[in-house]
């Protein structure tokens, strides 16, 4: 048996025959934006070789290849530091205690509010006062631990409710204390579903750490500007090649979420299909059973 859809009904052959024309009309409207652009930067003379030349020498490649590097080592420290942040202000919003629930609510709610953008700002020139002198690495990740764990906080929470109630009821049932059924119980299995939003988490934290040019750390969004203030006319160029960079990285995660939920979805179907030979003998048995009720009914 397959599982039906749940949220709307499958489109019939006239709402498929609409997609696909919509879907046709749509390439072609972007293929017709993308060789207008391409017309426009080649009149321009922005494909000329000598505003590409700076990107074939090596030291120009291994220059934006240690920012990327950079990039890579702020945004998995932040995801590290905001996700161990995280699960204890997700549990302390489902915190039976008011003043735990209030407490991590406040937290959740103001870092969300504030951009990272001015949190990074403030980070830079009121901790140095306080007597705080990290590097800029430093600065980065704790503006970013702060702002993403607030966000990914409620990540965590969705995530938890979204489990049947049965389960921490059942952990509950067999003697475990409301923290162990939550620890133990209720949070592995939440862990599997928020698994692919928890990895657009960390997608958004790797964007979020271009921000980090204005303290100035020496992220890729940093030195393509060091490559342009030394070749301006290859201003545009850098900020393509800077773009295809960031856009690997978020392309290897958005795969690694695809297959994600792509297993999930094949462990759900494996746990709600039940296979033929085990329906056919439920049915049977089910017969096998009104058979012998009617017997004895008719002998009596």
């Amino acid at each position: 048996m397959s599982r039906p859809g749940t949220l709307y009904e499958a489109p019939g052959p006239v709402g498929r025959f609409r997609q696909r024309i919509f879907s046709v009309v749509s390439a072609l409207a972007v293929c017709g934006m993308l060789a207008a652009i391409a017309i426009r930067l080649e009149a321009s003379g922005q494909f000329d070789a000598d505003k590409w030349a700076i990107f074939l020498h090596w030291g120009t490649a291994k220059f934006l290849f240690d920012g990327l590097v950079s990039t890579i080592e702020a945004a998995a420290c932040s995801a590290l530091v905001a996700f161990a942040m995280a699960f204890p202000l997700a549990l302390g919003r489902l915190s039976v205690r008011p003043w735990i629930r209030k407490a991590a609510s406040a937290y959740i709610e103001f870092f969300r509010a504030i951009p990272l953008l001015l949190l990074i700002l403030f980070m830079v020139i009121e901790l140095p006062a306080l007597g705080f002198d990290w590097p800029a690495l430093g600065f980065l990740v704790f503006a970013m631990a702060l702002h993403h764990s607030a966000l990914t906080a409620e990540v965590i929470r969705t995530g938890i409710l979204s489990l049947p109630r049965g389960q921490r009821e059942a952990a509950l049932a067999l003697g475990m204390r409301p923290h162990q059924a939550m620890l133990f119980v209720v949070l592995p299995q939440a862990l599997r579903s928020m698994l692919p939003a928890l990895i657009s988490s960390v997608l958004a934290i790797v964007q979020d750490t271009s921000l980090g040019y204005v303290i100035p750390y020496d992220e890729l969004l940093h030195r393509s500007q060091d490559v342009s203030s030394y070749a301006p006319q290859s201003l545009l160029q850098a900020a393509f090649i800077v773009t295809m960079m960031y856009g690997m990285v978020s392309a290897a995660l958005l795969c690694l979420k695809r297959r994600v939920e792509r297993r999930h979805g094949q462990k759900l179907a494996r746990a709600v299909d039940v296979p033929g030979d085990v329906l056919t003998a439920i049915t049977d048995l089910g017969s096998t059973e009104r058979n012998e009720t009617a017997t004895q009914g008719a002998a009596r």
